[in-house]
């Protein structure tokens, strides 16, 4: 009983109720317009607030977005986890879920992705020592990773001492110490090149070209992947 959460009194309801209000209204000025479009007296305007109000719950545009990009990193970790987790599926169809998780979420919100790896904004998650919701998702692919390669890229290396210790120290900030270089090498390949493509298609490049952007990453996560099982892929 002692560890029951105290229950909210009537301010801390409304003022809870608010700020998803906030959130909300503010991510739908991000979808329509993009982050640029974002101030603090959009938000007052479009929740029929002052600004001053508004800024009891965040003290600059930065805190907002700040919180924003949190959330926003969040939904794409649920996203993608969600995606990973379904069914009863070979960790490789596994791998290829998540990773189309990652693609879908960026078309339909591609104002937000862009907020995430597109803007260079202080106070954003990161700092050292602290992980962070995009950590987490990696965290889950190399785990994938590991199930899919079994024993498979155990001795391998990427032929590089030199990076060999550094694909250990990036495991070990992953907090995946001890996973074979080959692992995170494909981990790593799997993230930029998806990242890479998806950038390009929400950019426009793709758009006069006749290239398929899903079947692009197919390609590039099923190379991946073969090249740490070294065989035939299936499921």
């Amino acid at each position: 009983m002692d560890n029951e959460p105290r229950p909210m009194n009537r301010r801390e309801r409304l003022r809870t109720q608010t700020l998803q209000e906030m959130r909300d209204a503010s991510f739908a000025i991000i979808d329509a317009d993009g982050l640029h479009a974002l101030s603090v007296a959009a938000l007052a305007r479009g929740m029929a607030m002052s600004a001053p109000a508004v800024y009891r719950y965040f003290p600059s545009r930065d805190a907002l977005v700040a919180h924003l990009t949190t959330l926003a990193y969040e939904q794409l970790m649920v996203a993608m986890s969600e995606a990973a987790a379904s069914g009863r599926r070979t960790p490789q169809a596994r791998v290829r879920l998540l990773v189309a998780s990652y693609r879908e979420w960026a078309l339909r919100y591609p104002w937000r992705y862009r907020m995430l790896f597109g803007e260079r904004t202080a106070d954003l998650p990161g700092d050292a020592g602290i992980r962070t919701p995009l950590d987490l998702a990696m965290a889950l692919l190399v785990d994938l990773l590991v199930a899919a390669s079994g024993d498979a890229s155990a001795r391998r290396t990427s032929g590089d001492q030199a990076l060999d210790e550094q694909l250990r120290s990036w495991a070990s900030i992953q907090e995946r110490p001890g996973i074979p270089p080959a692992v995170a090498t494909a981990a790593i390949l799997i993230w930029t090149r998806v990242h890479g493509i998806v950038s390009l298609e929400l950019t426009g490049m793709l758009d006069n070209h006749p290239l398929d952007a899903e079947r692009l990453i197919r390609l590039e996560v099923d190379g991946a992947l073969r090249q740490l099982v070294g065989s035939t892929l299936s499921g």
